[in-house]
C-alpha cells in the first residue's frame, strides 16, 4: 500500500486523544502521514479548572495540552481557533475548515460522528462532510450511544499510549471519563471476537459512491482489511 496522508478533524482539545488516537498510533507506526486539526479554542472546557482563571489563560492551557498529546504522534496540531460553542454552518465557518481541508488534500479523513452528544461534535462533523472529497469516517460517538459500528482497528498494543495522550489534558482529565473510555475500547474489541484483540476503536464510513472499499485505507497488522461486523 502507498503511504497515506491521514487527516483527523476534531472539535476541542482532547477529543482526538479520546476517539481516534489509537487508530492514529497504528497509522504512524505503519509509516503514514498523520495530521491532526483541532477546530476549538477550547475556552469553556474548564473541567476541573477554579472559575477565576480567565478564558484566555484556560485556551492557552489546553493549547498546551493538545500539543503535549499530538507529540506522542509526532505530530504538531492544526488550530483553527473557533470559539467554543460558535461552529456553525455559515460561510465563515465554512471557509475555515474548507480552506484547511484543500491544504491538508488528505487521502481519508476521521472527524466526529455526525449524531454525537455535543453540539460542537455535530457541526463540525456536518462541515467536514460538506468540504470532504475523499473516504470520511466517523468515529465511536460518547459511550458508543446509538452508534453501530461497520468497522474496527485494533489497537491492543497502542491502548497504553493512548492513555497516556489522554492523561496530557490534565486540566479535563476525570477519572470516570478515562474508566468510560476503556470500557468502551474493551467493549469494541469484545465485539470483534477474537482472543488477541483486547481494545478496539470503532467508526463508520459515510458511503458514498466510489469509496465501498475505502476499508482499505484503514491501519491494520500486515495491511489486511479489518474485521468488517457490519457490511
Amino acid at each position: 500500500m502507498r503511504k497515506l496522508k491521514v487527516a483527523a478533524f476534531y472539535p476541542h482539545p482532547d477529543d482526538m486523544e479520546a476517539q481516534v488516537a489509537g487508530t492514529l498510533l497504528k497509522y504512524v507506526e505503519q509509516g503514514h502521514e498523520v495530521h491532526v486539526v483541532i477546530a476549538m479554542d477550547g475556552r469553556r472546557g474548564r473541567g476541573i479548572l477554579p472559575d477565576q482563571i480567565s478564558w484566555p489563560e484556560v485556551v492557552e492551557l489546553r493549547k498546551k495540552e493538545a500539543i503535549a498529546g499530538s507529540k506522542y504522534l509526532n505530530v504538531t496540531p492544526t488550530f483553527l481557533g473557533i470559539e467554543d460553542h460558535r461552529l456553525v454552518e455559515d460561510r465563515s465557518c465554512y471557509e475555515i475548515v474548507i480552506t484547511e481541508m484543500e491544504n491538508l488534500n488528505p487521502d481519508i479523513i476521521f472527524t466526529c460522528a455526525p449524531n454525537d452528544y455535543h453540539n460542537d461534535h455535530r457541526a463540525l462533523s456536518r462541515l467536514v462532510l460538506n468540504v470532504a472529497w475523499t473516504p470520511v469516517f466517523f468515529s465511536d460517538t460518547k459511550a458508543g450511544v446509538d452508534f453501530n459500528p461497520g468497522f474496527y482497528v485494533n489497537i491492543t498494543q497502542q491502548m497504553p499510549t493512548k492513555l497516556k495522550m489522554l492523561g496530557e489534558h490534565s486540566s479535563q482529565l476525570q477519572e470516570q471519563s478515562v474508566e468510560a473510555l476503556q470500557v468502551l475500547n474493551r467493549f469494541r474489541g469484545i465485539q470483534c471476537s477474537k482472543s488477541e484483540i483486547i481494545y478496539a476503536e470503532a467508526f463508520k464510513l459515510y458511503k458514498r459512491a466510489n469509496w465501498v472499499k475505502a476499508y482499505e485505507l484503514l491501519p491494520d497488522d500486515a495491511f489486511i482489511p479489518p474485521v468488517q461486523i457490519v457490511p
